[in-house]
């Protein structure tokens, strides 16, 4: 039986496409791939061979969508849900809803394209990554504070929410595994 498989477009239409050829022929062998993207990158994805189903995320003020389209998600009951946690920041929303999407398991591609089920050795190896690099945590306090100031309020409020965001991403990982973990009990 195929994989039902269901790729949250959380990164560009290049990094999107390269990600379903992955999924296509490394990952697994037929895998019935829906698409979760916004509407406007829906024409880009349209036609392609490998997509079975185009869904389209609501506008960002249609919350009550927004419950509509997770809880069909939620029914739909897909095997995977596929995020790309690239470094585009502007798509911290976007991953978060992948996370409630409420598939069996949660593959993880990072900025190289190299993915992983989300289990929290990966989730560790992706920190350490980015903090490596220099993506995530600043070389010094003035390399941190400079750029925020120049950025105005709005990159203050961000680094002040930062911990928030953080937290709930984690929070929600770990409700998913507790889940997982009920179900297995449970049978």
């Amino acid at each position: 039986m195929a994989e039902r498989v269901l790729l949250v477009c959380t990164s560009t239409i290049p990094n999107v496409t390269r990600a379903l050829g992955i999924l296509h022929h490394s990952v697994y062998r037929s895998p019935q791939i829906d698409l979760l993207c916004n509407s406007a990158e829906l024409l880009d994805y349209e036609g392609l061979p490998q997509i079975q189903n185009v869904l389209v995320f609501p506008h960002r003020q249609e919350y009550w969508a927004a419950l509509q389209l997770c809880r069909q998600i939620r029914k739909a009951s897909y095997d995977v849900v596929a995020v790309l946690w690239c470094q585009d920041v502007e798509r911290a929303r976007t991953k978060a809803f992948a996370l409630l999407c409420g598939g069996k398991r949660l593959l993880v591609f990072n900025e190289n394209l190299d993915c992983e089920y989300l289990k929290p050795s990966y989730l560790k190896a992706i920190v350490a990554s980015r903090a490596r690099h220099g993506w995530q945590l600043p070389k010094s306090w003035i390399g941190f504070v400079q750029p925020c100031l120049q950025s105005g309020t709005w990159g203050v409020m961000r680094v002040l929410l930062f911990p928030i965001r953080f937290f709930v991403i984690c929070s929600l990982v770990a409700a998913i595994y507790l889940t997982k973990s009920k179900k297995i009990t449970s049978h």
